[in-house]
């Protein structure tokens, strides 16, 4: 079912329909709009015009709704728990430190109340309170439905509320390699509802994590991406000082990785079918840190985006033991996928220092920022 939206007020998670939807059932509902979505409980009002929803306002800013613009409503047949113990990750949006905020807020938890009451919220997902300058993101709900991985927020029935502060990245050098052939196109991540979604999913929700928590802008930080399928394809870039195509540039802003995220997009699309060949990518992203050290004597750590799969080119284990040399080198390997080469991935990370991140489920890449810090010697 497809309705206009309206903005209501802070309606306790209520949305409205009218009494003349001849198909509507009142219940629990997915509304979706561009992409985002929220669950909601959705009730029948006769002051609601016919083909038309009012939504609560939390609701309707979350997925970045537009007056009079068209949502998709699913209905959802499951019964919700009510949720007793909720831990969020916090960052400031107004560059403050975390620690501090989280800090002050923990002792006036209370000033929430309106901001989530009534609320279904679920794992990964992100609220922001522009009032406060706050995102959170959802980091565990207790008791939480394990299909949706979702539960309902009654402020009063809510016994623990953990905030944690989201680490800061130290300044770093950073090379992603990202795989774009039909490998990446593989639909086995396993979102809600038992759906499976494309493995590239988790790489450009990764890069989009990336966005919002880098902050250090004034550092010496360098920057080098590279698509791959049976090709390499660098991301280039042109020099502000010279005005020529570079493959090697500072972070200046989050649009950085923004602009790469877009970038892989188009990638995607362009190498539908075509083979892997990870060593020859890790061949050229290795490459590509050295360069960058010559340049910054920083951390560097290469994200290395793949499914494992390598059907062209040689073993990129074997690639990976002859290029290593570099102690200011480090590995961060995501790899999603149910039936990912895992394997491959945790022996080419092994050889520089290196993390795993397997994902099977896509809450899992909510981990993804932590072991980042963790690498890059964050606090």
């Amino acid at each position: 079912m497809n309705l206009k939206a309206k903005q209501g007020r802070n309606q306790k998670g209520l949305c409205f329909v009218s009494t003349d939807e001849g198909t509507f059932n009142e219940g629990l509902y997915r509304i979706s709009f561009h992409g985002n979505s929220m669950f909601a409980d959705l009730r029948a009002s006769s002051s609601v015009p016919q083909d038309m929803i009012v939504i609560d306002q939390r609701i309707f800013s979350r997925i970045s709704c537009k007056e009079n613009s068209e949502v998709h409503l699913e209905k959802i047949a499951v019964s919700l728990p009510t949720c007793s113990e909720i831990r969020l990750s916090l960052t400031s949006t107004r560059d403050l430190d975390n620690r501090k905020i989280a800090d002050a807020i923990s002792k006036r938890v209370n000033d929430l109340h309106d901001d989530f009451d009534g609320l279904i919220l679920q794992v990964g997902q992100s609220i922001q309170i522009d009032r406060l300058g706050i995102k959170f993101t959802v980091i565990s709900l207790h008791p939480v439905d394990s299909d949706h991985h979702a539960a309902r927020i009654v402020w009063m029935k809510l016994e623990k509320i953990h905030l944690d502060p989201v680490e800061s990245l130290a300044p770093i050098n950073l090379v992603c390699i990202v795989e774009v052939g039909a490998a990446a196109q593989i639909s086995d991540v396993k979102k809600e509802q038992g759906k499976m979604i494309p493995r590239y999913e988790i790489f450009l929700e990764a890069i989009k994590l990336l966005s919002e928590i880098y902050s250090d802008f004034d550092s010496n930080s360098q920057f080098c991406g590279v698509a791959y399928s049976d090709e390499i394809i660098p991301f280039t870039v042109f020099d502000p000082n010279t005005g020529k195509p570079t493959e090697i540039s500072s972070i200046h802003s989050s649009s950085h990785f923004i602009a790469f995220n877009d970038w892989i997009k188009t990638m995607i699309s362009d190498n539908k079918g075509k083979a892997s060949n990870p060593s020859e990518a890790l061949k050229y992203g290795i490459e590509s840190t050295d360069n960058l050290l010559k340049s910054k004597n920083l951390q560097t750590i290469v994200l290395f985006f793949s499914s494992g799969v390598h059907t062209s080119g040689p073993n990129p284990v074997k690639t990976a033991k002859k290029l290593i040399g570099n102690k200011l080198l480090k590995f961060l390997c995501v790899v999603p996928g149910e039936k990912a080469n895992h394997d491959v991935m945790i022996a080419i990370a092994e050889n520089y220092q290196g993390r795993v991140l397997s994902v099977i489920d896509f809450d899992e890449i909510s981990r993804f920022i932590d072991i980042l810090v963790d690498l890059s010697g964050g606090h």
